[in-house]
């Protein structure tokens, strides 16, 4: 098959879930023959790169950083070229990474023909805090509706998507490349390590909370050390130590996002690791660090519990009463951070927590995408107004 994957953003450009994904999504694709293209953009004028076997278009972004102040976002203005960009080439099949990608690909397809998937990565949070134009919706209802297929990652999403707009998308969860986060052995007892690979500098994510209750578990664990594999801008950074005392300072450390092929063995050093955040969607962090064997702890929130189903791979908490966008539950991460650590230590807890990551292989789930993709495929001219 000829497919097209679309998403503004790609993994060179930006460390994100999503854009992780999409590589990896057009990576599996194009090992199992078939001709893949990447439809992105970026600044400056457009490129065409070919590496791990398939092609990505970078058009001329139609964005700029500062359009963000009233509410304008890159996903947004990447419509157009991706409306562009599929009237000029034909696909037999096109998966969009964003509901705005979609709403353009099903406008295309009046003209082409060619089938869309809404890969649903994200539901809107409970509490707005991040300025976007809208339309009350009416553009996310329309790209759900009208896609040939949708696919959620989560029943948390499938739950959402089916209330609001009347839509019970398929549920497959995010696949992960095991060989590249192979079980490791080089986890660190002495003075365990605590490992937090959110962004937080989203306040939903739990920087705060996750600073508290560090500050608290040093009381009973003195040994711990906290490390942030993330980018944290560094004014956030600031105000996430002042949360610790400072005598507990110096067993913190911001390690910045680091390169891509280290990440693997920052999780299999790490004795525990620890997403507290609010509306996951799924959370890729806690599927990478169990498959190098390091149990995890997550907020009994969004679809982290879905993740967190056994209790021999890690711990949930609830998040408390949150404040605005931020989970507040201390004593609930304390504690779930003091029984994970004990687990950790548990001779048959690395191998339990890799048996649990291999429901999620690429292996397993990535054929699962190519069968919606031929079934659309097979089916054109049976297309939503």
């Amino acid at each position: 098959m000829n497919i097209a994957v679309t998403h503004p953003t790609t993994f060179a450009r930006v460390r994100r879930g999503t854009e992780r994904f999409a590589y990896e999504l057009c990576k599996y694709l194009a090992r199992r023959g078939h001709r893949v293209t990447m439809i992105a953009c970026k600044p400056g004028r457009k490129e065409i790169v070919v590496a791990d076997d398939f092609e990505t278009i970078y058009h001329r972004r139609l964005w700029h950083p500062s359009l963000a102040h009233i509410g304008v976002h890159e996903f947004q203005t990447f419509m157009i070229s991706v409306f562009t960009a599929l009237l000029s080439r034909k696909y037999d099949v096109v998966h969009c990474c964003s509901f705005a990608d979609a709403y353009a690909a099903a406008q295309a397809r009046r003209v082409t023909g060619v089938p869309c998937v809404l890969w649903v990565n994200a539901i809107p949070p409970r509490v707005p805090y991040v300025r976007s134009i809208s339309l009350g919706g009416a553009l996310y209802g329309r790209a759900v509706r009208q896609a040939n297929e949708v696919v959620v990652l989560s029943r948390y999403v499938q739950q959402y998507i089916l209330e609001r707009f009347g839509r019970d998308g398929i549920r497959e969860p995010v696949p992960i490349d095991l060989d590249r986060f192979p079980l490791s052995k080089a986890r660190e007892h002495d003075r365990p390590i605590i490992l937090c690979a959110a962004a937080l500098d989203d306040a939903r994510k739990g920087g705060r909370l996750l600073m508290r209750a560090f500050d608290r578990l040093k009381g009973i664990r003195p040994d711990v050390r906290l490390h942030i594999s993330s980018n944290v801008a560094a004014p956030v950074a600031r105000d996430l130590i002042e949360l610790v005392s400072p005598r507990w300072r110096s067993d913190v450390v911001f390690l910045g996002a680091g390169r891509p092929e280290d990440l693997p063995e920052v999780y299999g050093r790490a004795a525990v690791s620890v997403l507290p955040s609010l509306w996951e969607a799924f959370g890729m962090v806690i599927v990478e660090s169990m498959a190098t064997g390091t149990p995890v702890v997550g907020t009994h929130d969004g679809a982290i519990p879905e993740l967190i189903s056994d209790p021999g791979v890690g711990r949930t908490f609830a998040p408390g009463t949150p404040e605005g966008t931020e989970p507040t539950n201390v004593d609930g991460l304390v504690r779930a951070l003091v029984e994970t650590l004990a687990l950790s230590r548990a001779p048959d807890t690395a191998a339990r927590c890799r048996r649990h990551a291999e429901q999620f292989s690429w292996d397993r789930i990535g054929p699962r995408f190519e069968a919606i993709y031929e079934r659309l495929a097979h089916s054109r001219g049976r297309t939503l107004t």
